[in-house]
């Protein structure tokens, strides 16, 4: 539970935070390359269509190679000896889970392509997750430590299906579907634990324990801002609150919430290159265990592609709002309702007229 994004009462204070550590990446910037002559001439909508092309090539280029994994390796996910419809070893894993990142990444970059929506920040939160949990997995380059994480991260989707049979047992404990459901979930994940934990003595290896998300977030990616830029993504793509609107929408400096979703093209591009660095660095991560033909001349060609159009983009998007924050009121600076001032004939703080 300490995993959970925050709830709804504290969202807006965390995407506050969050607002406040973006504006602080401007000081970060360092000055621009030679390769940026370009991007600074463009209008925001080019910026963001530019910086768009580059990532729907990844997309599709990598798509390609990522097929090929099936195709050359078959479909069995699994280690044999656990016959379940589940990964069980350190490459079948990977292969999951940069497929469904794939997927992830694909649905940012067309929700983003097509509207200034916060709906799109969900998939690059997943593609943030997936990332640390890849890096967690493969950060050793011991084989037997990678297989005993491997068999942590089998043994999660085993729990889920105990978590299942709880809450059906919990909310509705004499329904039909209960009666049905529960057993079978309750049997299958006791076989499925047994048979894993078997696998794991057979191969000598020992099921790690998985730290938590907020600490894997915080270790592996630190250069995008850990636990604040998972949080900010959580609040503003995925969990609903009145706090949504202010991620993405609201301009700090005239207290104005702008849903102009055909717009915004500035905001677009600043989170369509943040989606892209964060899948390539995924791919670049997974690689060697899946082996794609030429990544590398792609993978360096997207970063050379990228690097001006994002850093462009970055310092448009943060140095707006670093702008706008400061020129924004404080709530110290707005008169209180007891000292407020009338126009002549408006009416006074204790209801007389002026």
């Amino acid at each position: 539970m300490h995993d959970l994004p925050p709830p709804g009462k504290v969202v807006i204070a965390q995407l506050s935070k969050g607002l406040r550590w973006l504006a602080r990446q401007v000081e970060s910037l360092d000055g621009p390359s030679a390769a940026t002559s370009a991007a600074p001439d463009m209008e925001d909508v080019e910026l963001h269509h530019a910086i768009h092309d580059v990532g729907a090539s990844l997309l599709n280029r990598h798509g390609v190679l990522l097929q090929g994994c099936f195709a050359r390796f078959g479909s069995p996910l699994s280690d044999p000896r656990f016959p379940a419809a589940l990964p069980a070893t350190v490459r079948s894993h990977v292969l999951l889970m940069v497929t469904q990142a794939h997927d992830s990444y694909g649905l940012a970059m067309l929700g983003l392509r097509e509207h200034a929506s916060t709906s799109a920040l969900g998939p690059i939160r997943n593609v943030a997750e997936t990332y640390v949990y890849a890096k967690w997995l493969l950060e050793s380059p011991d084989e037997a430590v990678r297989l005993g994480r491997a068999y942590r991260l089998t043994m999660d989707a085993i729990d889920q299906l105990v978590e299942q049979k709880r809450v059906l047992e919990k909310v509705a404990p004499g329904s039909d579907l209960t009666l049905q459901v529960a057993p079978m979930l309750g049997t299958a994940s006791e076989r499925m634990r047994s048979r894993l934990e078997g696998i794991a003595l057979e191969d000598g290896v020992t099921i790690d324990v998985k730290p938590r998300r907020s600490e894997l977030l915080a270790r592996h990616l630190s250069d995008s801002g850990g636990y604040m830029l998972y949080s900010l993504l959580s609040n503003a793509g995925v969990h609903p609150g009145a706090g949504r609107a202010q991620a993405f929408y609201a301009r700090p400096g005239r207290s104005v919430i702008d849903f102009d979703f055909k717009g915004l093209h500035h905001v677009r591009a600043y989170w369509v290159s943040v989606s892209i660095k964060l899948y390539l660095d995924l791919c670049d991560l997974t690689e060697p265990v899946l082996g794609w033909p030429g990544w590398s001349a792609l993978s360096e060609q997207i970063r050379n592609d990228l690097e001006p159009l994002a850093r462009e983009a970055q310092q448009r998007y943060l140095g707006r709002i670093q702008q706008e924050l400061s020129n924004a009121q404080t709530w110290a600076d707005h008169p209180s309702p007891e000292t407020e001032t009338t126009q002549p004939g408006g009416m006074s703080a204790d209801g007389s007229r002026s």
